[in-house]
């Protein structure tokens, strides 16, 4: 299996919490605040199931999407995770109340919230700290870093350079310690970037101790976004499935044993997706995934482990 090979967000949780942990969506309701990233749809990525704290029928969305998941998964934990834009941007007594509220439900084990670095100050992290139950010690930030490459992120204009990303992490250990931790989110395939550039992002995303975590995907066209006219003026290679699979292999093979992989590919709805087109299935691509890692004799930090020697 694959997860004897790399330690996956599911087999940390079960190891955790003796059972499966699934998540649950939640959403603020409010716009993100910076809006002009050339690859992003927020909706080509939110479930459709998403609990919006600012709708009132969200008790409603709240009890379906938890039936759905124990019925699916047959588990008894769930992680809280508002995952949808910028969830720590809006009015803060209302955010506040939303954190309480998801955290607070029944079988709620975990909080796990996505933001940009530059939304994360000091206020904004006790705001985090101050909304959680005493039972919650499961606590994530996933961070949107992209890439460690100033170049990479004008291009994909995120308003922010590297420093903003560090810089967070350094609040997140000053006023949180290791409360939080964090897992920066990583996109893969950004043009001008090589394997090596892409590796160095992601080590270097991990070296101050609140990181625990790391979630990557390839990148990607969604209709409607400033990158498909980019993409439909002037076309740029994307990576296939082969190449990405070989490049997350050697990224696992250094990583440290202790990190958490919250996701290694993402599924785009067709009606959204321009390129690249891979007509491969979540489970069928981590199969490929799997066979490639044997063959090549790979499990996550081996490689590490080498150099260490």
């Amino acid at each position: 299996m694959l997860e004897d090979r790399i330690l996956t967000f599911n087999r940390y949780m079960k190891e955790r919490f003796g059972g499966r942990v699934a998540r649950v969506s939640f959403d603020t309701g409010f716009d993100c605040p910076w809006g002009k990233c050339v690859f992003c749809r927020n909706d080509s990525f939110s479930p459709e199931v998403s609990v919006n704290m600012a709708k009132d029928n969200w008790p409603e969305t709240l009890d379906k999407s938890m039936t759905f998941l124990k019925n699916r998964y047959q588990n008894k934990y769930f992680a809280a995770y508002f995952q949808s834009g910028t969830s720590t941007y809006g009015e803060k007594e209302k955010l506040k109340k939303f954190y309480m509220t998801a955290a607070s439900t029944e079988g709620v084990v975990a909080f796990i919230l996505s933001t940009r670095p530059d939304y994360l100050g000091q206020d904004e992290i006790r705001l985090i700290l101050d909304s959680m139950p005493e039972n919650i010690e499961e606590i994530w930030i996933e961070l949107g870093m992209q890439s460690i490459h100033d170049n990479s992120l004008k291009w994909m204009n995120r308003g922010h350079n590297a420093e903003a990303y560090f810089k967070a992490l350094e609040r997140i250990e000053k006023y949180a310690g290791s409360r939080i931790k964090v897992a920066p989110h990583i996109i893969l395939g950004i043009p001008g970037e090589d394997t090596d550039d892409m590796v160095e992002t992601v080590l270097k995303s991990m070296e101050n101790k609140v990181v625990k975590g790391i979630k990557l995907h390839h990148l990607q066209i969604h209709r409607g976004t400033e990158l498909e006219k980019i993409y439909r003026e002037r076309p740029f290679p994307l990576l296939n499935a082969e190449e990405y699979i070989a490049i997350i292999s050697r990224i696992i093979s250094e990583l440290p044993k202790d990190i958490v992989m919250f996701r290694l590919f993402t599924t785009t709805p067709a009606e959204y997706l321009i390129a690249p087109v891979w007509n491969l299935r979540t489970q069928d691509a981590l199969q490929k995934l799997e066979d490639y890692m044997i063959i090549n004799k790979i499990t996550q930090g081996n490689r590490r482990i080498e150099w260490q020697n």
